[in-house]
């Protein structure tokens, strides 16, 4: 295609407008983003990183950067309920404590733990990540004033430093969250629930350890009268949000300044003495959306683009990483590899299914944190516990502290983090599928099971042998599948493993975990997912040239 400045322009650079430039640069394609604000928002947002998202981020080589820092693991593994925070918990979740399988569970099922990390700390290793690569220029205090799809090719018209030009691209990628308009100028509709609720995030500094030093907790939910809402430790020490509810009818951020942000928090700790630095303020807007179609010709929706959640789950920024993965060595088949276009139109089958169960799950434990005073009972809670009458707040303490345990799935939830099977024929009369209860599968559709090895005297995991291309693990005796895969796929990356001749299984479970036992194999794709097992009868060759030939498959 001639003339074209740039094979993706990105709009946004968040987590996951830099995901998606980062996964593109590890597949040798280029791409320029736009960024309508001047950098990194240093007012934190999201911060679980889940499972998936830390496995991603290994592969992607920023883990150990992110996990650095990261909260204290102690201190993450704790939430607590709390009238405030100087005063005694109503109950506790731990989740470094409870059944000891769902605890082995999760250790054995991933070489990466969920952890906790401000978005704007995640967000700059990205950055510094794609700057390294080198494949993406990033443009901050640009806006993307319109996105034109010309059937062949979409002109993108941007301003920035005072002039405005228009980039002619292969495809756009819409990264520009919740509120950014490019969706709505392409005409994509959302399902789900507009407006669940409004919230108000109050950014600050300050010393709490009086209150915390004995009794770290990531998540501290206070419920009482005055100053009831959440607070987050954003790096365990002096980085703290604090959400509360907010009526965008009656007030704005504008009435919330510095003095009177401080005295909310105080009144939510439980003193009138504390000095805190007010840092910023900002309002949200709960929703449970998801986009109706994930693509309009060539423009493709990501992130909070294309699906919001409530965040009683914290899987809002990791399933748009995950979007992003998906996307972008599609994207690079088509422009790198010669694969059909209509390869592009699986992003939305495969990933649109996930952010709906995802949004479930968060409208679940949304519903289910009432029970424990959050949400549209707080007020009518607080009256109880601090009413006059000892047996009637006595009653009501006993009833939220029995009623805090099972809120346990909405904060260790392994199976929604990195169960999902791509294509698995659910309906929508289906029971819904275990938060908790992970069985690692290897079926095509399935990320690759984790399991410890040995390569060249080193312990790595199965996750560790995937490369920016697709990976054939074969058995002892599978080396014909390896032949097979070898014939074709001219010109695109591959790479062939042989358990028991380029690694080995000291405990000798990885064959029998990913079900290939003396003669099998399995094909997994860049994204980690599994394309191919030998099981199905057929060949990884069949498999791969049916991906990049999806037009004629689906025709």
């Amino acid at each position: 295609m001639t003339g074209i400045d740039t094979p993706v322009v990105i709009v946004g650079a968040g987590p996951v407008g830099l995901a998606t430039a980062l996964v593109l640069g590890r597949h040798g394609v280029r791409s320029v983003v736009f960024e309508q604000y001047d950098g990194i928002n240093p007012h934190p947002r999201a911060h679980v990183v889940n499972t998936r998202s830390m496995e991603l981020f290994r592969t992607w080589g920023i883990a150990d950067a992110v996990r650095a820092d990261a909260v204290d693991p102690v201190s993450a593994g704790t939430i607590l309920w709390k009238q405030t925070l100087a005063g005694e918990p109503l109950g506790r979740i731990d989740l470094l404590e409870g059944p000891e399988d769902q605890l082995l569970r999760r250790i054995h099922a991933s070489a990466e733990q969920l952890i906790s990390c401000a978005q704007d700390r995640v967000q700059q290793h990205l950055l510094d990540a794609v700057l390294a690569q080198g494949m993406a220029t990033v443009h901050y205090s640009t806006t993307v004033v319109e996105v034109t799809d010309r059937g062949d090719h979409v002109d993108v018209t941007v301003e920035g430093a005072g002039e405005r030009r228009i980039l002619r691209t292969c495809y756009a990628v819409a990264a520009d969250g919740a509120t950014g308009g490019l969706r709505d100028t392409l005409g994509i509709a959302m399902d789900g629930s507009a407006v669940l609720g409004h919230q108000l995030n109050i950014y600050f500094h300050g010393d709490l350890s009086p209150w915390t030093r004995e009794d770290p907790a990531l998540l501290v939910w206070l419920i009482n009268s005055a100053s009831p809402g959440l607070l987050i430790g954003m790096d365990g020490v002096r980085r703290w949000t604090f959400q509360r509810s907010f009526d965008p009818a009656v007030e704005s951020p504008q009435d919330y300044p510095p003095e009177r942000c401080a005295r909310i928090i105080r009144d939510a700790v439980g003193t009138t003495e504390l000095d805190l630095d007010i840092r910023s303020v900002g309002p949200w807007t709960m929703t449970a959306r998801t986009a109706e179609t994930y693509r309009s010709g060539r423009v493709f929706l990501v992130g909070d683009a294309a699906h919001q959640f409530p965040p009683t789950g914290g899987l809002g920024m990791n399933s748009g990483l995950a979007d992003a993965d998906n996307l972008g060595w599609k994207l690079a088949a088509v422009l790198r590899d010669g694969a059909s276009d209509a390869l592009l139109d699986s992003y939305e089958r495969e990933r649109r299914p996930v952010a709906v169960d995802n949004a479930c799950h968060s409208m679940l434990n949304a519903v289910k944190m009432a029970e424990v005073g959050i949400g549209p009972e707080t007020t009518r809670i607080a009256a109880r516990l601090e009413s006059p009458d000892p047996a009637v707040a006595e009653a009501e303490r006993r009833r939220i502290a029995q009623a805090i345990p099972p809120q346990r799935p909405h904060f260790d939830a392994l199976n929604q983090e990195i169960g999902y099977i791509y294509g698995a024929d659910r309906h929508a009369d289906d029971a819904p599928l275990s938060a908790t209860d992970h069985t690692p599968t290897a079926v095509p559709g399935a990320r690759l099971p984790h399991a410890w090895i040995e390569r060249a005297g080193e312990r790595v995991s199965t996750h560790d042998l995937l490369i920016p291309g697709f990976t054939l693990i074969t058995a002892p005796g599978g080396t014909d599948w390896a032949d097979a895969f070898a014939a074709t796929g001219e010109g695109v990356a591959k790479r062939t493993v042989v358990i028991g001749r380029d690694v080995t299984s000291p405990d000798g479970h990885c064959p029998e975990l990913l079900g290939i036992g003396e003669d099998g194999a399995l094909l997994v794709r860049p994204d980690g997912h599994i394309a191919w097992h030998s099981a199905e009868g057929s060949s990884p060759a069949s498999a791969l040239a049916a991906l990049f030939n999806a037009a004629e498959r689906s025709a």
